[in-house]
C-alpha cells in the first residue's frame, strides 16, 4: 500500500474526519463536561447548605448520566452501561418527579 491507500482508508475508517480533529473534539467534549460539573456541584451545595430543594439538579445531572450508560451501549454493547443508564434513568424519573410534587 502506498500512502494515499493509507490516508483514504484511513478517512473511510474515521468518516471524514482527521484524527487530530478526533481528538480535539474529545478534549473539548471533555473540558465542557469538566466545566459544567464544576459549576453543577457549586449550586449544588449552595442549595443543600441553604436548606433548598435540591432534587431538580440531580435529575439534570442523571439524564447526563443516563444518557451516556445508553449511549455506551449502543457503542460497544456493553451491558454493565445499560444497567447503569437504567437506574440513572430511574432516579431522573423519581427525582423530576419529587421536584414536581414539592412545587406544585
Amino acid at each position: 500500500m502506498d500512502k494515499e491507500e493509507i490516508l483514504e482508508k484511513n478517512r473511510e475508517d474515521n468518516r471524514g474526519a482527521d484524527e487530530r480533529f478526533r481528538i480535539l473534539n474529545q478534549r473539548q467534549s471533555s473540558v465542557m463536561v469538566g466545566a459544567m460539573l464544576v459549576v453543577w456541584a457549586a449550586l449544588f451545595l449552595w442549595d443543600f447548605a441553604h436548606g433548598q430543594d435540591t432534587s431538580a439538579p440531580v435529575a439534570i445531572m442523571l439524564s447526563g448520566v443516563a444518557a451516556m450508560g445508553f449511549f455506551q451501549f449502543y457503542q460497544m454493547r456493553m451491558k454493565l452501561s445499560l444497567v447503569c443508564g437504567l437506574l440513572a434513568a430511574f432516579g431522573v424519573v423519581s427525582f423530576a418527579a419529587k421536584h414536581i410534587m414539592l412545587t406544585m
